[in-house]
């Protein structure tokens, strides 16, 4: 009998399990609507090669606010955390402000 409660109550149990990981998956990342208003790349910054954190540039800006299709192989690469690298080895990319450390210091363009 107690087989059959598990059979039955695991579905439900990961489904309980995965609405709050997807939940804390997409934290901080920004809503597709903030890209139609233009605010969306507020939200990033870009790491350089040196690993050196500076602001977004207008055209890097203007790029991210782009709508992309998913399967476009043009879409800007935002990567996961700071020390992560892109899929070509460069360190440098563009990291969401959230994920990066707070002892690192954001330089000015």
């Amino acid at each position: 009998m107690s087989i059959s409660l598990w059979l039955f109550a695991s579905p439900i149990l990961l489904i309980v399990g995965l609405i709050p990981w997807a939940l804390w998956y997409r934290r901080g990342f920004p809503s597709a609507r903030e890209k139609e208003a233009g605010t969306y790349a507020n939200h990033f910054v870009h790491v350089n090669e040196d690993r050196s954190v500076r602001e977004l540039t207008r055209d890097e800006r203007d790029f991210l606010n782009m709508k992309f299709y998913p399967s476009d192989g043009s879409r800007p690469y935002i990567k996961n955390s700071y020390g992560q690298t892109t899929p070509d080895g460069n360190v440098s990319g563009f990291l969401l402000r959230k994920r990066l450390p707070r002892s690192l210091p954001i330089a000015q363009r």
